[in-house]
Order: structure tokens, then sequence, then C-alpha cells
């Protein structure tokens, strides 16, 4: 019987893929899903090679979207587990990870919050990308209030180092966003919302890497725009079903798209603004809360990009 499915994107990155999957237990009770997001002929050579279990499953995303989230719904669809994890192609398990997980399939949870760590790829070191996802396990361990609780529904955005229950998945007919950046934030977000029980660990079980040239780290005209209106979304569906109160103490706001956007000439942060402003979403942070220290936030901004060019 199949108790976990492990999905999982791949795009050109076979090697790492390699890495990933000697990570995962051959074990008849795990199925492992990838979906090739159209990888070129050299990478798919490669990917045919890795499949020496009966338990790895490879399927083509033949949508007419490309993208992890059109990936990630392929793998869905395919999805039988009673369980589902999710890990990008350059990420691994942390050893052991199966005997940790499989010490839950008989709970009566939804979800279980495992907390991550991470590791800059060129030189093996600590990364820093897990940080604020263990930071929001530990506020919560330490302190399991109303605030910290949805932090975690709310603000725990990516979708691995997570157990998610599938039939909470399929019950609510949560997919992902199939666009070119943020494509996780509503999934999350709507898993986040629906669950009625959950856990927390500490326990490690999954490891993001960092290096140079991903998506998280790169940034062009179209993602930028693509992640501001998954934000804009974001917000919208949050306002429409917690309380006030509970937004507010989310702690939700802009200023970042700002500071992004500069990215795009002089003209951009003022259309990122008015745009953040007509939704109604805070620029800066609550504490900070008031228009005239907005404003000034953006023209400090505008100053900045200004100056910033005039060196160069």
């Amino acid at each position: 019987m199949i108790q976990l499915s492990i999905i999982i994107p791949h795009f050109n990155s076979s090697e790492l893929l390699k890495k990933l999957i000697q990570t995962i237990p051959y074990d008849s009770s795990i199925q492992v899903i990838i979906i090739d997001d159209n990888s070129n002929e050299n990478e798919k050579q490669k990917l045919n090679k890795l499949f020496i279990n009966d338990n790895i499953e490879l399927y083509i995303n033949d949508s007419s979207v490309k993208g992890a989230g059109a990936c990630r719904n392929i793998g869905l669809k395919k999805a039988i587990g009673k369980w589902v994890l999710f890990a990008d192609s350059d990420d691994y398990f942390t050893d052991n990870f199966y005997s940790i997980v499989k010490n839950y399939f008989d709970l009566e949870t939804d979800i279980i919050y495992f907390t991550p760590t991470s590791i800059n790829l060129n030189d093996g070191t600590l990364a820093k990308r897990h940080l604020p996802f263990k930071e929001r396990i530990i506020k919560y361990i330490n302190n399991p209030t109303l605030e910290t609780e949805n932090i975690l529904r709310y603000r725990f955005s990516p979708p691995w180092s997570k157990l998610i229950r599938r039939d909470l998945i399929s019950d609510n007919k949560i997919f992902f966003d199939e666009v070119i950046a943020s494509n996780d934030v509503m999934f999350s977000t709507k898993v986040g919302h629906c669950l009625k029980r959950f856990e927390v660990s500490q326990e490690e079980i999954y490891c993001v890497t960092r290096s140079d040239g991903t998506l998280t780290r790169t940034m062009n005209k179209q993602v930028f725009n693509s992640r501001l209106k998954v934000f804009i979304s974001y917000n919208n569906y949050l306002r429409k079903r917690i309380s006030k109160n509970e937004y507010k103490n989310l702690n939700i706001y802009g200023a970042k798209y700002l500071r992004m956007a500069l990215n795009f000439g002089l003209l951009k942060p003022v259309d990122v603004y008015i745009k953040l402003k007509k939704q109604n979403i805070r620029i800066i942070d609550s504490k900070f809360l008031n228009p005239v220290r907005s404003m000034r936030v953006l023209i400090d901004i505008l100053l900045k990009k200004i100056k910033r060019e005039k060196l160069y």
C-alpha cells in the first residue's frame, strides 16, 4: 500500500535530481513522481538512467503552461499515497527522513510542519534560506497561540518540509497557480486555511539548497510582475477569510516589492505603490504604519535609486 507520494518538478538539473533520489529509500510504500518540464535532450537522456527503481515514475509536462506549478499539478493528479511530500529537484532529504515521517502516518491530522535546513551548494556551508521558516516553527512550539499558529498557516509559503494528507488537497480542490513565479504561495495559503488539525516538529527532514541562477535568486520584470500579482491575490484571499485582527497580526506589508521595483526604472516603484494602495495593502511594517511615513519610504527609495544611477 502506498503511504507516501513524493512530487518533484524537474528542469535541466539531472545531476542534482540524482542526489535527491539517492536520499529517498526504495520502499514499496513510497511513490516517487518526477515531472520533467521539457528539459533539453541531453538532460532527458540522463533522466532515463535515473530510474533504477520501480517506485519512481516519470511524466512530462504536456500542458500548455511551463513551470513548477503546472508540473506539481500533474504530480497531484498522479499521486495515490495517503500523504504527500513536495521536493525541488535541486534539494534533498536529510538522513533517515523516512523513519521520521512514517511515525506520523497513522495520526488523525492534516499537516505536519517539519523544521527545514539549508546549505550553500558552492561550498557546503550552512545557508540562511530555511531560517524564517525554522523561526516560525520554534515560535509556535515555544508559544502556541492563535497568532503563532496563523503565521504557520499563512506565512510558510514553500510546499516542502510539510507532510500533507492528500485528502486535504483533493477534497478542497487545491492546486498550484500555473504562473512563472510564486506558484506555491496560494497553494500553501489555501492548505493552511483548510486544515483542521496539525502537528509541528523540530526534526529536520528536508534540506534546501542555495545557488546562483535559480528562480529565487534571479529577477526579471516578468518574474517580478508574477510575484506582485500573487502577493496581491494572497492578501485579498486572507482578508475575505480571516478576521481583521488576525490579518493585522500577520503583519504583511509590501515594502520589499517597492525595493525590487527599483530594478526596472524610476516609474516602476510608483506604479507598484499605487497598486498596493488601491488594494489597501500596507507598505511598511505595521509598527511604523502611517501615510506620511509610507510616502517617505517611497521617496527614500526613489532618491537612493537616482543616487545609484548617478554613480554609474
